[in-house]
């Protein structure tokens, strides 16, 4: 196979990685990195990768930048406005068939066809429209990041206190790192067009095993205690969180307080050969985030 390969969102921390690990197997002839931002991609463009503009609210534009793609990696966007994402990505979807791509390799998530999480029901129908579009498609339904951890450690480290409204609930937190590789063998092997993986660590924790270990990388001492959808509301107001972002955030932990992302699978080690990196080995390669500044 030598047709090229398209990254979308290629300035993001999955999307830049995912280019990253394709140089690694292709000439750089081969990739067109795809972002809103390509001067944050510069350096790429400076090692022989295709940059182009790649806005998914531009979908002419984004079709005459998917010219030549074979295959793509639709990452899907961060725009949790209710009902943004999904017009945004069926824009992408038909840019990409306007264009002749073949295939079509999704960033979905855990569960997308049963999950009752607010703003990852987008996943459901983003799916539903590729299975129209009459392109091949390949749904990785990746389950949260580790890394999201290091969103709430900042408040947790300064109080001690990590207060969720999550419950007893455990998570297969997947490192970013396993999802660009899953990614990458996916986007070379036409074996895997038509098949759905869920995206997983290798455990499923809950946030209490999750702070100990922020305990343990930080030096700080760290506790989980759950709070009340209500409670938690309140605090994510009074910190200035717009109404759109709190109800996303609070059905995304009341999802994990259901056991909606309680999920390990062995995708990771079937599809790309390598253990999937634990919540542990994931946070250890951002130490440094975790330790109190100057």
């Amino acid at each position: 196979m030598a047709g090229i390969i398209g990254v979308t969102g290629a300035s993001g921390h999955l999307g830049r990685r995912v280019v990253e690990l394709l140089l690694e197997n292709v000439s750089a002839e081969r990739i067109r990195a795809l972002t809103r931002h390509p001067e944050k991609i510069a350096d790429l463009a400076e090692r022989g990768v295709s940059v182009g503009a790649g806005d998914f609210a531009r979908p002419d534009e984004l079709a005459r930048a998917l010219e030549g793609v074979e295959r793509l990696l639709l990452i899907s966007t961060d725009d949790l406005h209710p009902g943004a994402r999904v017009r945004l990505h069926r824009q992408a979807i038909e840019a990409a068939r306007k264009a002749g791509v073949r295939h079509v390799a999704y960033t979905s998530a855990t569960r997308a066809d049963t999950n009752p999480v607010s703003f990852m029901r987008d996943h459901a129908e983003t799916e539903a429209a590729l299975r129209e579009s009459g392109l091949a498609w390949t749904f990785l339904r990746n389950n949260l990041y580790a890394e999201t951890l290091l969103m709430v450690a900042p408040v947790a480290l300064q109080t001690g206190v990590l207060q969720l409204p999550a419950g007893d609930g455990r998570i297969g937190f997947v490192a970013r790192e396993d999802c660009a590789r899953m990614a990458v063998a996916v986007l070379l092997d036409p074996a895997h067009e038509g098949k759905i993986y869920e995206v997983t660590g290798p455990e499923a924790l809950g946030y209490a095993e999750a702070a100990a270990i922020l305990s343990e990388l930080s030096g700080r001492p760290v506790r989980y205690e759950p709070v009340s959808p209500e409670a938690y509301r309140q605090a994510m107001a009074a910190a200035g969180l717009p109404d759109f972002v709190i109800d996303a955030m609070t059905s995304m932990y009341q999802g994990v307080a259901q056991g909606v992302f309680d999920l390990v699978s062995a995708a990771v080690q079937d599809v790309t050969g390598r253990a999937p990196l634990t919540v542990r080995q994931a946070l250890e390669a951002q130490r440094a985030a975790l330790q109190p500044a100057g």
